[in-house]
């Protein structure tokens, strides 16, 4: 698993000082210059869980001596690893929102500072992509609002199906136990004549590295839009507008806020 490395782990916020009436405050909020990377950290050692847990059944799928005993390692691990597999998957996509909940914060607060007399461009944050919608919506109505009256009543049936879970291969692949699929199975509500006149919101989760790439692309997206912007509005320091003084606080590094 490549490790991302945190740019803003780098930058210190601003800090305004009002002349006139002494008072101060800090931009961005300094605990997420802490927080931000604890959990990037914190992401990492999800994905290292389930890897730990994998790795002695997947070893023996990829040593066994025919296909029928690659089969019965491969049953066992399926079955043996639904709630390893649960637990980092549920883990993963609530620290995940965390984190994205706090680039939101720090962008909106970066956004909020930009003045017209600082000249600095805004730079737009990343889209969210169908993935990442997915990966909210699990979190939402699969952990932490499985009542939530705010989702189509068949979406909230398809979020609270953890089980039946999937694990399949094609014709010339091996079995992969990190294929282990979440969400596979949609909920469908049909007529009297058997049309379907409704389906679920795909939520599908092709496993926890797919999950990890696809999420830490997003996440790596967002970390450098905020660097950028911070490092653009950093550039016209120090600077005066009207009573605020505005500079950057060299005294704040990681590990000290």
């Amino acid at each position: 698993m490549a490790t991302t490395q945190c740019r803003l782990a780098d930058f210190s916020p601003v800090q305004c000082l009002n002349i006139k009436d002494q008072s101060c405050s800090v931009i961005p909020t300094p605990m997420l210059f802490s927080n931000i990377p604890l959990l990037w950290e914190i992401l990492e050692l999800v994905v290292k869980d389930w890897k730990q847990a994998i790795t002695p059944m997947q070893t023996a799928i990829d040593n066994a001596f025919n296909e029928q005993e690659r089969t019965f390692y491969s049953s066992q691990g399926f079955y043996t690893l639904q709630p390893y597999y649960l637990k980092c998957l549920f883990s993963y996509a609530f620290f995940f929102i965390s984190l994205q909940h706090a680039y939101n914060q720090f962008y909106k607060e970066l956004k909020s500072f930009s003045k017209p007399s600082l000249k600095v461009k805004c730079i737009p944050k990343p889209k969210t992509t169908p993935y990442i919608y997915k990966v909210e919506m699990i979190r939402n109505i699969s952990i932490a609002h499985m009542d939530s009256k705010r989702e189509k009543p068949i979406d909230i049936e398809a979020a609270t199906m953890w089980q039946p879970m999937t694990l399949t291969k094609g014709t010339n692949e091996s079995w992969d136990l990190n294929k282990m699929t979440f969400g596979g199975f949609k909920v469908t509500l049909q007529d009297r004549l058997g049309n379907i006149v409704d389906q679920s919101t795909d939520l599908e989760i092709n496993g926890i590295i797919e999950m990890d790439n696809q999420c830490r692309d997003y996440l790596d997206k967002y970390d450098r839009v905020c660097a950028e912007y911070l490092s653009s509005i950093q550039a016209k320091l120090p600077i005066t507008i009207g009573d605020e003084q505005y500079f950057v606080l060299q005294s704040v590094r990681k590990g000290s806020l």
